[in-house]
């Protein structure tokens, strides 16, 4: 995918690493903080809790991972962007990861990268409950090319997810536009 003159780095070098904590003693549904846990992640959103207590606070732009799950789940690695400030408190068994130099790392580009990593599933035995540790995360290597092109990739990717994420209107449209381009 990315060719020579690629620059590598291990993501304990691009980014800080924080875990979660629990926070069952403040679930209540009128709290104002969602509670960020595999199920929130696995679901893109559609299944939340809320905490009158924001513990672990995460930031806008930070990237959020499922750190365990059921032996070949489909949570495992999965990864969370997140789009605002005072909206979210981070559970246990999930990390949050921030990155150190926006000049030389797009955060949503880290996003793609990481989001379901290969380095990181390889864990998975198929037999028992996977527990990414933090080393395990944070020694994986991760591609920084240009920011430029980081912002490309991104720009695709995102109107990508769009499309798929808006099937009964995206999709149709794009395959209209598509059958007519190669109408001509």
């Amino acid at each position: 995918m990315f060719g020579e003159g690629i620059e590598w780095n291990t993501l304990s070098e691009v980014a800080h690493f924080m875990n979660g904590k629990g926070h069952e003693k403040h679930i209540d549904e009128n709290g104002k903080y969602i509670v960020v846990n595999s199920k929130f992640i696995s679901t893109e959103g559609r299944v939340k809790k809320y905490s009158v207590k924001q513990i672990s606070p995460v930031s806008e732009n930070d990237i959020l991972m499922v750190m365990s799950d059921l032996p070949n789940g489909k949570a495992l690695a999965k990864c969370f962007y997140v789009d605002e400030n005072d909206k979210y408190t981070l559970n246990q068994r999930i990390c949050a990861l921030t990155v150190k130099n926006n000049e030389k790392l797009n955060a949503k580009f880290l996003f793609y990268i990481l989001n379901r990593n290969k380095q990181l599933l390889r864990y998975d035995s198929g037999a028992d409950q996977t527990n990414l540790r933090k080393d395990d995360i944070l020694e994986i290597k991760i591609p920084v090319p240009p920011i430029a092109e980081q912002e490309r990739i991104v720009k695709i990717l995102d109107k990508f997810d769009a499309l798929v994420n808006d099937i009964s209107i995206g999709l149709p449209a794009e395959l209209s536009a598509r059958r007519s381009q190669y109408e001509y």
